[in-house]
């Protein structure tokens, strides 16, 4: 396994892209985690099925929300 430095770039990743970590609770393993994931630990997004859904709801542009489906979104 090469140097993390060494690897590409991922410009644009995705909400089921993969991140590495470590979990604490077994014995500081390493595990895998998608980045939708750190989303549900950081941060609370509302639900909206959709843009118009989420603009009637009173977010603004800008802001972001997912989906029923878990789909992050930012309003536009």
């Amino acid at each position: 396994m090469g140097k993390i430095s060494t690897y590409s770039v991922l410009s644009t990743p995705k909400a089921t892209d993969k991140l590495i970590g470590t979990d604490v609770t077994t014995n500081n393993e390493t595990k895998n985690f998608t980045i939708n994931s750190l989303f549900t630990v950081v941060v609370t997004l509302p639900v909206f099925a959709n843009n118009v859904a989420a603009l009637a709801g009173g977010l603004v542009i800008g802001r972001l929300y997912q989906t029923v489906t878990g789909e992050v979104r930012i309003v536009v």
